[in-house]
């Protein structure tokens, strides 16, 4: 067998195998990447409007998740709030199920809205997040929140402005 022939009977076989280990390795790295989490897209700046001498709830979006083993918690105190006044444009499952006491979370303590929404229930701890957004997080636990009887929803703002979220009115649930 000379050179020439021993070259074009592995050349075929030679191919297929390089073509063969290129797919291989081409669907694993499409596979992972497929895999991977998408990003979440950031945040919104919140933008200062002139709203009066007092934020009202209507100014103050809040989603609530539901992060104890109990079904539907979610559902029925973003009622509560709607009812109350407050833009609920979120009522879901939080990231895990096992909070003890539930939270509001939020761009800081004196927060006008986050005031507000803390003014709406009782056994709720705050944990401030420093988010640009100023929409307000409830996040139940196993101790449940409760909703106060006839609350004073209003705060008070100096300047008469307020940082108001930019969330499109078709994105809240009535």
């Amino acid at each position: 067998m000379d050179t020439n022939q021993m070259v074009r009977t592995f050349k075929t076989p030679v191919t297929l195998v390089l073509l063969l280990a290129l797919v291989y390795f081409t669907a694993t790295w499409g596979w992972a990447a497929l895999r991977e989490p998408i990003a979440q897209r950031p945040a919104e700046p919140c933008v200062v409007q002139q709203i009066g001498p007092e934020l009202t709830p209507e100014h103050v979006y809040v989603q609530v998740f539901n992060g104890s083993k109990s079904n539907g918690l979610a559902k029925r105190l973003g009622s509560i709030l709607s009812a109350d006044g407050f833009k609920v444009y979120r009522r879901v499952n939080a990231d895990r199920d096992d909070y003890t006491r539930s939270v509001v979370v939020g761009h800081s303590e004196d927060s006008p809205e986050v005031i507000l929404v803390r003014k709406a229930l009782e056994n709720v701890d705050f944990r401030a997040d420093g988010r640009i957004d100023r929409t307000v997080d409830v996040i139940i636990g196993s101790e449940q929140p409760s909703a106060v009887e006839q609350p004073s929803l209003s705060v008070p703002l100096p300047d008469g402005t307020a940082c108001i979220p930019q969330i499109s009115t078709t994105d809240v649930s009535e």
